[in-house]
C-alpha cells in the first residue's frame, strides 16, 4: 500500500509538470524549513483536558516548481519530506502503590511521523517581492513511532511501552501562507496547514512551516 501511495504521488507530480510545461514558464527550486505541529482535538473527560496533545518542532526539505499562470499568478507543487506529528499529554495519573500510597504525575511523549508532503498551492504577487499562496496539500506517512519522555509508571516497575499505530497514513487538507522574496533567488516563506479528515475518525493535523526557498 505504500509503495501504491507512494507511486501515485509521483505521477500526480509528473502530470502536472507535463501538462503546465507545454504554455507555461518553468521555475525549479529547492526549500527547506521548521514546522511546528500536533494533532487536535485533545480529547476531554468530564469537561476536564484529560490528553492534551502539544506542538512539537520539526523540520521539511524538499523541492518545487514554479509556474506562470497569469499576470502575478503562479502555481507552486511541491514535493517535501517532513519530520512533523505531536506531542502528547495525559495529565493527572494516579498511581497506588503496594503500601497504598496514590501519587499523581503526568504522561508526556512526542509521536513523530516522516511524512511524504504535496502542497498544490496558487501564489498570489501583490507586489515584486510580496505574496499570498494557498491550496490543497496531500499528506502519507511512511514511518511513525512515539519517544516516551516522562512515564510515572516507570518508578513503580511498570515501564509504559511505546504505542504501536495501526491506523491512516493518509492526509488531506489545505494551505495558506504568506512570503517574500529576499532577493532575485531567496524567499522566506511561512505557511499553515489544517486537516480536514480525521485520521481513524479521531485526530486531525495543524502544522505551522516556516522556512527557505531558493530557485535554481
Amino acid at each position: 500500500m505504500k509503495k501504491i501511495t507512494t507511486l501515485a504521488l509521483a505521477l500526480t507530480f509528473g502530470i502536472i509538470i507535463n501538462g503546465f510545461s507545454q504554455t507555461s514558464i518553468l521555475e525549479f527550486g529547492l526549500k527547506a524549513g521548521a514546522n511546528y505541529s500536533k494533532y487536535t482535538p485533545d480529547f476531554r473527560l468530564g469537561g476536564m483536558d484529560y490528553l492534551e496533545y502539544q506542538r512539537k518542532i520539526g523540520f521539511y526539505a524538499g523541492g518545487f516548481l514554479q509556474i506562470g499562470v497569469a499576470n502575478k499568478l503562479n502555481f507552486q507543487p511541491e514535493f517535501l519530506l517532513a519530520s512533523q506529528g505531536t506531542g502528547v499529554l495525559i495529565k493527572d495519573i494516579q498511581i497506588t502503590d503496594t503500601n497504598g500510597v496514590t501519587t499523581v504525575s503526568d504522561y508526556e511523549s512526542n509521536i513523530n511521523e516522516l511524512t511524504l508532503v504535496l502542497p498544490l498551492a496558487l501564489r498570489y504577487y501583490f507586489t515584486e517581492k510580496f505574496f499570498m499562496d494557498g491550496g490543497t496539500q496531500i499528506g502519507y506517512i511512511i514511518d511513525r513511532k512515539e519517544n516516551i519522555k516522562k512515564d510515572p509508571f516507570a518508578a513503580f516497575g511498570h515501564p509504559s511501552q511505546p504505542m504501536e499505530f495501526d491506523y491512516d497514513n493518509f492526509d488531506l487538507g489545505l494551505t495558506i501562507g504568506t512570503g517574500y522574496g529576499i532577493s532575485n533567488n531567496l524567499t522566506l516563506n511561512g505557511r499553515f496547514f489544517f486537516g480536514l479528515i480525521k485520521r481513524d475518525n479521531t485526530v486531525k493535523s495543524s502544522v505551522f512551516n516556516f522556512g527557505l526557498e531558493y530557485n535554481l
